[in-house]
This record gives C-alpha cells, sequence and structure tokens, in this order.
C-alpha cells in the first residue's frame, strides 16, 4: 500500500494531503487548497482519491510542457500537446514534430467504436485467463501432491537404510561383546579374582585350625574328613581361578574394527552421496521398425537397411506426456560416419518411412553441414554450423503446456526448435537417421 502523501506547506509537513496541482508538481492539505485555488484559478488539481501515478489529468506530463493534451499522434498511438508538436526539437520539444497527428475530436467516432470492441477482447482474455488461471492451480495442486509423495517416499527409504544400518551396528556391539566374553578377562573374572586373597587367607587358617586339634575328639571323624574336603577344593578352585588369571593377563589384545578411512567405508559414504535420483526424464524404449534393429533392451536403435535416405523412422514406445515438462537425453553412435545427417524430435506414430515429409513433426535437423531448428515445413537454420558427430549427447526438452520443444547439445542449449506443438495430439519421440549404420543410444 502506498505512503500517505504529506501537505507542501513546511507548517503542515504532518497533515495528510487531499490534492495534488499538476502545475506546481505539489501536494496539498484541505486549508492550503483553499488558499491554493483563490491565487492560481487556472491550475489543475486532484483529488487524491488513488495513486497518484494512476491518475490522468489530461495535461502533459513531459518536462516543462504543462499543456493540455488536444492532439494524438498516430505514429505512436498516445496524446501530445502542443510543445510536442513544436518545429524546435530540443530538450523534450518537437517529440512529434514529424508524425501524422489530428485534433482529438477527429478520432472520438473511431475510438469509441474500437471500444465495444476491445471490451469484448477484454471480456475473452478476462475468460481465458481466469480458465488458464484455474487450469494452472490444477496443475500446481497435482505438482505439490506429487512432490508430497515423492518425499514420502524418500522418507520411506532412508527410514529403511537407517534402521538396516542401525541393526547392523547393534549386530556388531553384540558380537564384540560375546567375543570379549569368551576369550578376554571380564568384569565377572576380575570381581572374584578381587576376594581371591581372602579365600586364601581364610582356608589357610582353617586348615591350621584343623591341622593342631586333629587329635581333639570333640569333632567326629566324617566332620574332620569333610573340612578337608573342602579345603582341597578351595585349593582347586583357587588354582583355576588363578591360571585364568594368569592365562588373560598375558593374553595379547587382536580384535579390531575397520579403521574410519578404510577404502571400505569410503565406498560406502560415496554409494550414498550418490543414492538415489530425482529427476523429470521421460523414460521410454525404442520401438521395432523398418530398416533398423533395436538391441540392449530397447536402448540402442541402429539403421541397417534401406541405404542412404530419409526412410528410418524410430519411435519411442510410450507416447509423450501431455500438459507436462519431459526430457529425455540420447547419445550418437557410430562405426563408420563422423558426421550425421538426422532428424531428432516428436511426432505421430503415422509418418511414412518410404517418404520423408517435414510437415509431419515438430523437430531439429542436423544437415547441409549446419544443425537446424525446424517446425512442420519451415526450417530455420540460425547459423548453428557444424553438423552433429559421433559421440555428441543431445537433450530434447518438450513442453506441452506451452507446445515447444527445445535441446542441447553436450549441455549447450539452442533455444526452442518449434513453438507450434499440438496440446492434444498424441505424439512420440521420433528420430529419423539419414545414414546406413548409424544409431542412437538412450542415456
Amino acid at each position: 500500500m502506498e505512503e500517505k502523501k504529506k501537505c507542501a506547506l513546511k507548517n503542515h509537513s504532518n497533515i495528510d494531503a487531499k490534492y495534488y496541482c499538476i502545475e506546481c508538481n505539489i501536494f496539498l492539505c484541505n486549508k492550503c487548497f483553499n488558499f491554493h485555488s483563490d491565487l492560481f484559478e487556472n491550475h489543475h488539481t486532484h483529488e487524491l482519491n488513488k495513486n497518484i501515478k494512476e491518475m490522468f489529468f489530461g495535461i502533459c506530463t513531459e518536462l516543462n510542457h504543462g499543456k493540455e493534451l488536444d492532439y494524438y499522434c498516430k505514429n505512436h498511438n498516445q496524446l501530445c500537446c502542443l510543445v510536442c508538436l513544436s518545429k524546435i526539437k530540443e530538450k523534450g520539444y518537437g517529440k512529434h514534430h514529424d508524425c501524422n497527428i489530428c485534433k482529438i475530436e477527429e478520432i472520438k467516432d473511431e475510438k469509441k467504436n474500437k471500444l465495444a470492441k476491445n471490451i469484448k477482447n477484454l471480456e475473452d482474455l478476462s475468460n481465458t485467463i481466469s480458465n488458464s488461471i484455474n487450469e494452472l492451480k490444477i496443475i500446481i495442486k497435482k505438482i505439490n501432491e506429487r512432490k508430497e509423495e515423492i518425499k514420502l517416499k524418500i522418507a520411506k527409504i532412508f527410514t529403511k537404510i537407517r534402521n538396516a544400518v542401525n541393526e547392523r551396528e547393534d549386530e556388531l556391539i553384540i558380537e564384540l561383546d560375546n567375543m570379549y566374553n569368551n576369550l578376554y578377562v571380564n568384569e565377572e573374572i576380575i570381581r572374584k579374582s578381587e576376594k581371591l586373597p581372602e579365600h586364601i587367607k581364610i582356608s589357610l587358617e582353617n586348615g591350621k585350625i584343623l591341622n593342631d586339634n586333629w587329635e581333639n575328639n570333640e569333632k567326629k571323624l566324617n566332620c574332620k574328613i569333610n573340612d578337608c574336603i573342602n579345603i582341597e577344593n578351595d585349593i582347586k578352585n583357587i588354582i583355576d581361578m588363578k591360571t585364568s588369571v594368569e592365562k588373560n593377563r598375558l593374553k595379547e589384545i587382536d580384535i579390531s574394527f575397520l579403521d574410519e578411512n578404510d577404502e571400505e567405508i569410503n565406498y560406502l559414504i560415496k554409494n550414498i552421496k550418490t543414492f538415489g535420483e530425482i529427476s523429470n526424464n521421460y523414460k521410454f524404449k525404442f520401438k521395432p521398425g523398418n530398416n533398423y534393429i533395436v538391441t540392449n533392451n530397447g536402448k540402442i536403435a541402429t539403421k541397417n537397411s534401406g541405404g542412404n535416405g530419409w526412410n528410418c523412422i524410430i519411435f519411442g514406445d510410450k507416447t509423450i506426456p501431455k500438459k507436462k515438462i519431459s526430457s529425455w537425453k540420447i547419445k550418437l553412435n557410430s562405426n563408420t560416419a563422423q558426421d550425421w545427417d538426422i532428424l531428432i524430435g516428436i511426432g505421430p506414430d503415422k509418418l511414412n518411412d518410404k517418404q520423408f515429409n517435414y510437415s509431419q513433426c515438430w523437430s531439429f535437423i542436423s544437415s547441409d553441414s549446419k544443425i537446424c531448428l525446424k517446425s512442420g515445413n519451415k526450417i530455420i537454420y540460425n547459423n548453428h554450423k557444424g553438423r552433429l558427430k559421433k559421440g555428441d549427447i543431445v537433450k530434447v526438452i518438450v513442453d506441452r503446456n506451452l507446445g515447444n520443444l527445445s535441446f542441447e547439445v553436450n549441455d549447450i542449449n539452442y533455444g526452442i526448435a518449434c513453438s507450434e506443438i499440438p496440446k492434444d495430439e498424441i505424439l512420440y519421440p521420433t528420430i529419423i537417421i539419414f545414414d546406413q549404420n548409424l544409431g542412437v543410444e538412450l542415456l
């Protein structure tokens, strides 16, 4: 929203302006407007009820003109004043001196008659634009829905990958724990070994007491024998524990895992960084046809019969989507020729390979030592020097919304080849090869 204008009088600089004087080029509040009207009765002042830039005052806005726009320039379809018609051509004067000029009264009926036609044009444009906007809203809605579908798909795939990575991490950690518990000193052995000195001390004291009081008949013999067996078992357990401690103390720890810069890890990270692709590339294969063979699961088509001539028409097996932008790439293969005579684009599958007909397809052509743009039966050379050659990569971009076909050669954009593609016709990727033994490969 435009900022409100303030009165030009210094003492009224905080008061909103209500009027504008075109001759003085100043804004006026109500009070100043009253004084201004008394002083300058012939000045053109206008109430500020809309944006000043959108207001038409009937006065020429050229610098230092300030005259009524009483004339019409037929050359520029523009109103002008007397100063605009001046014979002096300097400092903004005489801009329309050499033009076909008339008084505005003379074109009144012409403009009025044309007004009805223009109103009809505006109504038609309004309906067309409204329909286009509604179609665009539907397209945007579908695009956003498709975008959210792809986001969800990406999230699911990477959640699956993260789960697999986490599971593998857990497996390795459990495997490591088990390996250490089975092969090396663990916390349980340490806890038992810490009690070993005290256990030896107690067994030793019990043994001495038993030995000193062996002849004492107060204790039954079987009790004495049992105490002896307990001391023997204690000694065995202590020796086993000592052996275990000594064994694990001397054992070297040689378990390892991949180094963080290991080649296998770097390879995995590299694959993760390049994993997945988001593309609007249009997927199709070459259909079998006359004078060419299809190999590599429909990705390579090579002209193998018919000799040189425009008699080898190769089609894709899927129609080009309507109301969408689609693209594909092909590489030019050949064991013989270096320069190519070839037509690449789109067309109906009714083309006759016995009679080459430019007007039936929309494409660009590499022929006569030039890369040319072609629409219907019209060829526009556009000074693209040099034919396509072996190994060149051509990208075709088809916009079925705007009806445009453009192309790139080795990542250099050559612009729009055709702009008259029918939006509703059934069309296929189309390639017409002239020379025998030339071929194309889908990338």
